[in-house]
């Protein structure tokens, strides 16, 4: 005989064996670089977007005082050009000299303004002044354009900055243009960007582009060979798998972008970058051997429980779980599992008995609520009648009354069929006609074949009752119209059962709380019929919407049941 050994708690395998993958992985999880990546991209992009932004404010600035000055001189001097060509060569020559001093005294005075310039092409007439940016080689080439036809038939200048480009140097211009004449203001790119390359470095540079992500002026020469920048919609991107950029937009002309080498933000984490590999190489090779053991102890005996489970969805209350050497709690949870079938067996058997008599019960008291709705009533109309002398009539009501009793109290009947149901009805307004002669109108609009369908007792008298109750009207014809018919929807049969009159119909809050799938009708007063056929549409047929009440058009109520096709209810 063998010595039995006790089973090793698997809390104490798992917890040793799981401690050692723990302390590794929280180990990478400290010294990761994943959040640091993360920490340090988000400081430079905020960092990056508030300088920017204070450079960005500098260009609108110079942009702003540049267009201020050229407002200045249009709406000071546009008079003396207009009328320059009516004057003689000596007024001509004076006015030439006062708009030539005009336009030096705003380039003195602006820094930001690289050249003011007037042109008059039928006069001759070209003024211009350069600002102190603007070096000798550069006037002659801005000049030679200003006075082109190329300048005169690009269409793109006007009193928008726009974009030019001469020998490799970038200009903004703007222009007021008035028949021939043209007073107008260049800006250098570079002279924009002045102040921005003061803050610039070997590593953090900065670039100015236009609408179309043209490099108009870098802080690096080296740059213009990135040009055109990408205009992917982001405002932070990488660039050339060396760059993080980070764009902010310049309404007036484009985009400012600060372009950072990443070599600088990621070279004090290289460190932290080879001990994160050196630990995932050690979990490789760890990981694989606790993964094993794991399997072993835990999810053998897991997927054991599984499979126990699987079979009893199948319904299979008989299943044993296997046999095998486990640890303490799975050896208990076996068992438990075990006893836990037994159990469940039992009480489901009992459960589901109990279920068949509630629902037999539900069923019944259901049917109880909808039978005694108008007998009152009908005992009060021929009580009336005998005052009258009319026996004919009694005689009938006493016999259709007869009828509506022997359909009422078919023993224990659950469902009958669509032309017992038609009957009844038919019956039902045979009573009313005699109670309200010559004030009803009804027609019922039935398929042969549906016939003999079954549905739940009194679902249509029930409506039919509402009708009279609420639709009739004194002195006015009550209008009935009743239909049966084979209805699809979604690739399955129904019989839909159409109900219309031609009263006041439903009242809104009615329709709405009705027509709810997720709520019950409210079955207090007056609408307790309809509560009770909505709660028998659904426990026959386990299903909501089956029942849908509607308003017509000009007037009158509209109901529409749905039975489906293959769901017939067995008799009680």
């Amino acid at each position: 005989m063998f010595k039995r050994t006790k089973p090793v708690s698997f809390v104490y395998k798992f917890s040793l064996q799981i401690t050692l993958v723990l302390a590794i992985l929280v180990a990478v999880l400290i010294i990761s670089n994943v959040y640091s990546f993360n920490v340090v991209e988000t400081n430079i992009v905020n960092s990056s977007k508030y300088t920017m932004g204070i450079h960005i404010t500098n260009i609108q600035n110079r942009l702003n005082s540049v267009s201020k000055d050229l407002n200045e001189v249009f709406e000071n001097h546009i008079d003396d050009v207009v009328l320059y060509p009516k004057k003689d060569e000596s007024s001509k020559y004076f006015d030439a000299l006062r708009l030539k001093n005009a336009l030096l005294s705003k380039v003195s005075n602006n820094e930001s303004i690289d050249a003011l310039f007037i042109l008059e092409p039928s006069e001759h007439l070209f003024l211009m002044q350069f600002g102190k940016n603007i070096r000798s080689n550069e006037n002659q080439t801005l000049s030679d354009y200003l006075k082109s036809e190329q300048f005169a038939r690009n269409k793109m200048i006007g009193r928008e900055w726009s974009s030019i480009q001469l020998n490799g140097i970038d200009y903004e211009i703007k222009c007021f243009k008035l028949s021939d004449i043209m007073i107008g203001a260049a800006v250098k790119a570079d002279t924009l960007m002045n102040v921005v390359k003061k803050t610039s470095d070997s590593q953090n540079h900065y670039g100015l582009t236009d609408k179309n992500g043209r490099l108009l002026s870098a802080t690096d020469p080296s740059l213009i060979r990135l040009s055109p920048l990408p205009d992917n919609g982001k405002t932070t991107y990488k660039l050339d798998g060396k760059y993080f950029v980070i764009s902010e937009d310049i309404p007036e002309i484009g985009k400012l972008s600060n372009m950072i080498e990443r070599k600088s933000v990621l070279s004090g984490l290289d460190f932290i970058q080879w001990v994160i590999i050196s630990l995932g190489v050690v979990t490789l090779i760890i990981v694989p051997a606790v993964l094993t053991s794991l399997s072993r102890q835990i999810i053998k005996p897991v997927l054991e429980l599984v499979k126990a489970t699987k079979e009893l969805e199948k319904g299979n209350w008989d299943y044993q779980l296997p046999l095998h050497k486990a640890s303490i709690e799975f050896a208990k949870l076996f068992h438990s599992f075990t006893s836990m079938i037994k159990e469940i067996k039992q009480l489901k058997i009992h459960s589901y008995e109990e279920k068949l008599e509630r629902n037999k019960a539900e069923l019944k008291y259901l049917q109880m609520q909808i039978k005694p709705h108008f007998f009152l009533n009908a005992i009060t109309t021929i009580s009336s009648l005998t005052y009258h002398n009319k026996n004919e009539e009694i005689r009938k009501l006493i016999n259709y009354l007869s009828e509506h009793l022997r359909y009422m109290f078919k023993g224990g009947l659950v469902n009958v069929t669509v032309r017992e149901e038609i009957d009844h009805v038919t019956n039902y307004i045979h009573m009313q006609e005699i109670k309200f002669p010559n004030h009803i109108f009804h027609m019922i609009d039935i398929e042969p074949n549906l016939e003999q369908h079954r549905l739940p007792q009194f679902l249509i008298q029930t409506f039919i009752e509402n009708t009279f109750k609420h639709a009739l009207v004194y002195g006015d014809i009550l209008s009935i119209f009743m239909k049966v018919e084979t209805y699809s929807y979604h690739q399955e049969d129904f019989v839909k059962i159409t109900l219309e009159d031609y009263g006041e119909g439903f009242p809104a809050e009615i329709i709405e709380e009705v027509n709810a799938t997720d709520t019950n009708v409210n079955d207090t007063g007056q609408r307790i019929g309809i509560s009770n056929i909505k709660k028998t549409l659904r426990l026959l047929y386990k299903r909501d919407g089956l029942l849908k009440i509607s308003n017509n058009e000009p007037s009158g109520a509209k109901v529409e049941i749905w039975i489906p096709f293959q769901s017939s209810v067995d008799q009680a």
